[in-house]
């Protein structure tokens, strides 16, 4: 039987704000015998999308729009036959073509612009059935203090100072559902999609505002990890603590998984009053927190600076969909680094910066213009907020196990790799290939990968090679269905690379 264990570990910050790590581990297991099957999964941001949800009347800007309809299709929430005539029109001006779309008409709330807080996540069931884990959308939204205890505000009040619930967007899920054919899954707890990263195994990540929300509407901590373990078959939930003195504390905001291994987080400028709490969690939380396969993460920086007297610019609030990144821009000249550090960290992805003048827009919602005023991105609310993948149904999951950046000589280097085809049609045994090269090659050798006795687990073997030589890989797979899939995704324009050192002792 399952049973939960709950770590309270108190962390000491350069600030005068407490601070809170909470650990969920389960029981041992093997850190490299991690199978999907017969266990459910949620997807991870990166994997395998066949569309983007976004609502109407717009809040995001035209440009991007176009750039999502270029690059996939996509979904609009939009209420009654009116409002998608109307959406249909300007974007047959803007030479959008109707197979670019799908509408889903829905009863839309104060928050329906809001797709990543309220929209369903990727859950892929114990029989490998992709459904929507819809979490309670009950309140909006909730602010807190920077300490994990603070007590709970929230922006929309009504003229009684009650709290207004969100019942219309809570139940948008439903109408997506009925539109795509995925079932939902409800889950019973708070899960408000800006405040939680996962990373399609069994590692997810939030601030303690979330723990905090749930236990406002009586979900116990213990409950809350015992039910995301069973439900979501998420292992490691870390809580980190809160970045903000005042706000949402979504964590989109502050930091960005990249995959399983490495972490981007924003750098404020060194004088900015948050500059000490950004670089506390990082130094005595993220640092001591292990990844999927047992190891540290890697910790990239993001360097942000204000926009906005001390508000920062929301660079992590950014997506990630198949091989493109798009990036909110908040017209400084900070924005031409953070594009550059984006590049640096994904080798290999197209990223594109999104600015969003809210004077230069000419379709957006009333509300939004009265909303922003003049400039549509904030530091608490920026692309990410407004957009959401719909996942493939019949995606191919791939997680690589990577080998150190330095190794020792060796006659040989075995790269082990997870891979769940859910389309269910399996592979044939050339279509599923580990490709290697020394650096200086112009091109690729293949090992097949060879399955193991454990379930979706393979692996291949790289040749020994000279010191000093850098190994660069990557892995691709097809299905008979059809599917293809690399890891990294963008392979080979993106690949995992290592130098073997000295001789083994």
């Amino acid at each position: 039987m399952f049973k939960a264990v709950i770590f309270l570990v108190f962390a000491l910050l350069l600030t005068t704000q407490s601070s809170a790590q909470y650990i969920h581990l389960t029981e041992d297991e093997d850190l490299t015998s991690y199978t999907p099957t017969g266990r459910p999964r949620m997807a991870a941001e990166w994997e395998p999308a066949i569309g983007v949800l976004i609502s109407w009347p717009l809040w995001i800007p035209k440009d991007l729009v176009l750039e999502l309809a270029k690059d996939t299709r996509l979904y609009i929430v939009s209420q009654g036959i009116t409002a998608q005539k109307e959406a249909v029109a300007e974007f047959t001006k803007w030479g959008i073509k109707p197979n670019q779309v799908k509408f889903i008409p829905a009863p839309l709330g104060d928050d329906a612009a809001w797709t990543r807080d309220w929209g369903p996540a990727a859950l892929f069931s114990t029989d490998g059935t992709m459904k929507l884990a819809d979490g309670k959308y009950i309140y909006s939204t909730p602010v807190s203090d920077i300490q994990c205890d603070d007590s709970l505000r929230f922006i929309y009040m009504d003229a009684e100072h009650k709290i207004i619930r969100t019942n219309r967007d809570d139940r948008i899920p439903d109408f997506i559902s009925q539109f795509t054919g995925y079932d939902v899954v409800y889950l019973p707890f708070a899960f408000t999609g800006g405040n939680v990263i996962c990373d399609g195994q069994r590692t997810a990540f939030s601030t303690c505002i979330l723990t905090n929300e749930n236990r406002y509407s009586g979900v116990s901590d213990e409950k809350f990890f015992t039910d995301v373990h069973q439900v979501l078959g998420l292992k490691h939930y870390n809580i980190i603590s809160n970045f903000e003195l005042e706000g949402i504390q979504h964590i989109d905001c502050f930091m960005k998984m990249l995959d399983e291994e490495r972490l981007l987080v924003m750098r404020p400028p060194a004088d900015h009053p948050l500059y000490e709490q950004y670089e506390g969690i990082i130094n005595n939380e993220l640092k001591f927190i292990k990844n999927a396969y047992g190891r540290p993460y890697e910790i990239l920086r993001l360097d942000t600076d204000r926009y906005s007297g001390d508000e920062l610019a929301a660079y992590s609030n950014s997506l990630i969909l198949n091989k493109v990144i798009y990036v909110p821009l908040f017209n400084i000249p900070q924005d031409q680094i953070a594009l550059q550090q984006w590049k640096d960290a994904m080798p290999g992805y197209t990223v594109k910066g999104f600015k969003f003048n809210i004077a230069t827009e000419k379709v957006l919602d009333q509300a939004c213009r009265d909303h922003y005023k003049t400039y549509g991105w904030k530091g608490t609310d920026a692309l990410h907020c407004r957009t959401r993948a719909i996942w493939d149904p019949e995606m191919i999951y791939l997680s690589v196990n990577r080998l150190p950046k330095i190794v020792a000589y060796e006659k040989s280097y075995t790269v082990d790799v997870i891979i769940k085809d859910y389309s269910g049609r399996g592979f044939l045994p050339d279509q599923i290939n580990l490709k290697w090269k020394k650096s200086t090659d112009p091109d690729w050798n293949v090992s097949q990968l060879i399955q193991t006795e454990l379930d979706d687990h393979f692996k291949a073997t790289i040749p020994e090679n000279n010191h000093g030589t850098t190994i660069q890989y990557f892995v691709e797979t097809k299905s008979i269905s059809g599917k293809s899939q690399t890891m990294p995704v963008v392979a080979p324009d993106g690949f995992y690379s290592f130098e073997i050192g000295s001789v083994k002792k």
